[in-house]
Parts: C-alpha cells; structure tokens; sequence
C-alpha cells in the first residue's frame, strides 16, 4: 500500500505503547495498543484510515458538514517525532 506521505501504524512501534483517540465533540475516546493494533491490522494501514473505520458510526463523520465536522485526534502523535 502506497504511503503517500500518511503516518502508518508501524511508524509508532517503540514510539508509543498506547494510542489514544479523542473527540471532544461527541465524546468518543478509547486507548488502544499500538502492538495489537499493528498485529491486527497491519504496519501498513495508515493511521487516518483506521480511524475512519473506527468511526463509521460517528454522525459527524457520516454527514461530512463542513460546518459542524468530527474533531477527532491522536493527541500524542505531537509528542513524538516520526
């Protein structure tokens, strides 16, 4: 799979041990494990990628108003350099 410049799973191997996921909008959070993750999905898959499908239910995500979109974030990818 083409990177395409994308962040992907296997760039946060021994970068981060959990990765958390944060909307302050709708209130969706989770915490999940960065070994598990790369098991399960592959060091391949691209970050963004993973978090769309994570959150297909999300109605923000759904509608794709550009007025009221989903914020969701990493926000420990800023602490680390990739």
């Amino acid at each position: 799979m083409p990177r395409d410049g994308a962040i992907v799973l296997g760039d946060l191997i021994g970068k981060l041990r959990i990765l958390r996921l944060d909307c302050p909008k709708c209130g969706h959070w989770g915490q999940y494990l960065v070994d598990r993750l790369v098991t399960q999905y592959g060091p391949d898959t691209k970050l963004l990628e993973w978090m769309e499908s994570l959150l297909a239910n999300c109605p923000r995500m759904q509608s794709q108003n550009p007025d009221d979109p989903c914020e969701a974030l990493f926000p420990d990818l800023s602490k680390i350099i990739l």
